[in-house]
């Protein structure tokens, strides 16, 4: 009996600690969306577009231009080449296309990255983009280029951690790509940021933590136009270590699309955005898909069309 009695009081005394440890989990900072204040503020969208140091550019003018680039996805096919067709390019003579195949519905990747070294606190990247004219991934895939930050000086740090995630002293990022939304967006989709950080929510199923979206309201929503080109262009600006004070923000042709703060994007200030990527992941590939890449760009400040 005093056993029992002694067990029973263990399990009140600990159970205020569990509690503790659950609201603490709910109580983790999430960022907020400030896109209206900040256009609606000259001297905020000054800051934020204020240029910065180029870190890195690339036009694709070079038959060996993919040199620049690691983590060639799915190469043994030729998923990505350099054509030099100034008919096809945004501007000169090159881009990069990458294609997927007609998968039979399981998934189809292509895609290039490129290692800024050391990297910088915030940084900017800057791409344009076409979709071919019968661009369809059927609904989810990851494509519209990522920057991505890292602790350390591995380029491949990090990388395979899907559904998992960040613990603050290791990677923080965010892709800007389109969504479908199950069909109620036509293709490509609407753009959004597709974000992985330490105060991420954990997904529907309760267990996974995929990528969080970030998108405008349903007026300010943009589908790219299939057959033309599009300038993208995201950034992370990274928090104080200990505080949530980072940011988000994205443009397409050069207007401010999305932009949101109150981010603790790390706990430790090793962690930088040193990856930039030109991807394209179908998740239930049906068809073959072609897309083209140019003038990329990265920056510690606004780079803009």
């Amino acid at each position: 009996m005093a056993a029992a009695c002694l067990f029973a009081l263990i399990v009140i005394l600990c159970l205020p600690s569990f509690i503790s440890a659950e609201e603490s989990e709910s109580d983790r900072p999430y960022p907020i969306d400030v896109t209206e204040q900040t256009l609606n503020n000259p001297a905020e969208l000054a800051r934020l577009q204020k240029p910065g140091t180029i870190l890195f550019e690339e036009g694709f003018e070079e038959p060996d231009a993919l040199k620049r680039f690691y983590n060639l996805r799915e190469s043994d096919r030729g998923a990505q080449q350099i054509v030099l067709d100034g008919s096809v390019a945004h501007s000169g003579k090159g881009s990069l296309q990458l294609h997927t195949i007609d998968e039979g519905g399981e998934s189809s990747d292509a895609g290039v990255t490129h290692w800024l070294g050391e990297g910088a606190d915030t940084v900017y990247y800057r791409r344009y983009i076409r979709f071919a004219e019968d661009y369809d991934q059927g609904d989810l895939n990851h494509v519209g280029g990522s920057l991505y930050a890292v602790a350390g000086d591995n380029p491949s740090a990090q990388m395979g951690r899907a559904g998992l995630r960040p613990a603050g002293d290791d990677r923080f990022g965010a892709g800007f790509e389109p969504w479908k939304d199950w069909g109620r967006n036509p293709a490509p989709g609407s753009m959004m940021l597709y974000t992985y950080w330490m105060d991420m929510k954990v997904s529907g199923d309760g267990e996974k933590y995929w990528g969080n979206n970030f998108m405008p309201d349903e007026t300010r929503r943009i589908v790219p136009e299939r057959g033309a080109w599009v300038c993208l262009e995201h950034a992370l600006i990274s928090n104080t270590p200990g505080e949530a004070n980072g940011e988000l923000a994205a443009w397409v042709d050069g207007k401010l699309y999305m932009h949101l703060k109150g981010f603790r994007w790390r706990s430790s200030p090793n962690v930088k955005p040193k990856r930039v990527t030109c991807g394209m992941y179908i998740h239930r590939s049906k068809k073959k898909n072609v897309l083209w890449y140019d003038d990329l760009a990265a920056s510690t400040g606004y780079i803009g069309p």
